[in-house]
């Protein structure tokens, strides 16, 4: 395996990790900063910059990707975030603040569908999925290194020295990537031709370019809704506080360590049949978290829900690099998150519509199980989709459904 780019990947998914935490991190402290009078409407704004600005950097990066290369567009991504976050540091009033979460997002969003095709195509065959998984990892230890500066670093109404680590980061790795990250032997075969969203979004890949937008629609709804109020979800079941907040932690240990287990897997028997089981694992957890249990019979519910809730995007991010030829490979992924970063807003916002709604604690599980059971049919008819791309193309496609 090539270790040296993994742990170059692994390094940079660490810095989007990073992000995601960051802004919820320092949202008590934009509230009490006095120069800005901040509101929670205005709050809640902001926060939406961000995964706008992620959309529109995931869509924008692939056909860049795909024309210019995976190193050159991962280099830039990189130092998108930290220009956005030191930016998000010294500015001195909130229009800048904001426009400086949107730059983050752009450069967040773009970081995956830049730097996932090279991974992919520097992986060995059988370790595609596996090498992936560990580099999706970065975002768990980013996470938690925010969470960290946060408690080490933040206090009174002082949100930047949160910002500054980020941007410090982002310079750090910059030189690092432009050493070690080597560029993916198969771009630099690829013939001159239609590349990028010329292939994605015509036939006979615009069907299948659908159906994996909205797989990943459903993933991501799945896992922000989850993540979001998972928490107020088991309250709303009448759990203690402290063992919700225990159920968070579980959810993100079984995402993590059943991640990369399901990817050793996915390599094995290929994707397809594995995305299917997580999906249908995570609903089922959903089901089982709706009758009430033990806490030990709920801990072991959770843990495998996470690992199937969200090892699922894992897989599909290979999975959608295995379906298209390499010219177009970074076009494919960058559609399929930036679309999907529609689930990404709408999972918070559902689960907040659920818990008003005052429902029966069983339903406020069972409907977060809908988008689990839709993305688990969407992979099932995404085979005849595939088949069909692959008949009518001369491609060769490195592995069977």
């Amino acid at each position: 395996m090539p270790w040296r780019a993994i742990a170059i990947g692994l390094a940079v998914m660490t810095l989007e990790g990073y992000d995601l935490v960051a802004f919820g991190a320092t949202t008590p402290l934009l509230l009490r900063h006095q120069p800005w009078h901040l509101s929670l409407p205005e709050l809640g704004t902001l926060g939406s910059l961000t995964p706008v600005g992620m959309l529109f950097g995931a869509l924008l990066v692939g056909p860049l990707t795909d024309r210019y290369g995976r190193r050159r567009t991962t280099l830039l991504s990189i130092a998108v975030v930290s220009l956005g976050m030191f930016a998000c540091a010294f500015v001195s009033n909130l229009e800048l603040f904001g426009a400086s979460r949107l730059v983050v997002g752009l450069g967040v969003g773009a970081v995956y569908p830049a730097m996932g095709p090279l991974i992919f195509e520097l992986a060995p065959p059988k370790r595609k999925n596996l090498s992936s998984a560990i580099v999706q990892c970065g975002v768990t230890v980013g996470g938690s290194l925010a969470s960290v500066v946060a408690a080490s670093f933040l206090q009174g109404d002082n949100f930047r020295p949160e910002y500054v680590v980020g941007g410090a980061v982002g310079l750090l790795l910059l030189p690092m990537t432009y050493r070690w990250l080597p560029e993916s032997p198969v771009y630099r075969r690829e013939p001159a031709g239609a590349r990028g969203l010329r292939v994605v979004l015509r036939q006979p890949y615009a069907g299948t370019t659908a159906l994996f937008c909205v797989m990943v629609i459903c993933s991501f709804l799945l896992i922000f809704g989850i993540n979001t109020w998972l928490p107020q979800l088991m309250q709303a079941a009448r759990y203690p506080l402290d063992s919700s907040l225990m159920f968070l932690t579980l959810l993100n240990v079984g995402a993590t360590v059943g991640g990369l287990a399901i990817a050793v897997l996915a390599d094995r028997a290929g994707s397809r049949i594995p995305i299917i089981a997580c999906f249908v694992v995570a609903a089922g957890a959903m089901a089982a978290l709706s009758i009430r249990s033990p806490l030990i019979v709920l801990s072991v519910i959770v843990l495998i829900g996470g690992a199937g809730a969200f090892g699922v995007q894992g897989l599909i991010n290979v999975y959608i690099a295995r379906t298209y030829p390499a010219h177009a490979r970074a076009s494919a992924i960058g559609v399929a998150l930036g679309i999907g970063r529609i689930g990404a807003i709408a999972g918070p916002v559902l689960g907040g519509w659920v818990l008003a709604a005052g429902l029966a604690p069983q339903w406020n599980f069972l409907l977060f199980a809908v988008p689990a059971i839709l993305g688990a049919l969407l992979t099932v008819a995404l085979g005849g989709f595939r088949r069909t791309a692959e008949a009518r193309t001369s491609q060769l496609v490195e592995e069977p459904a």
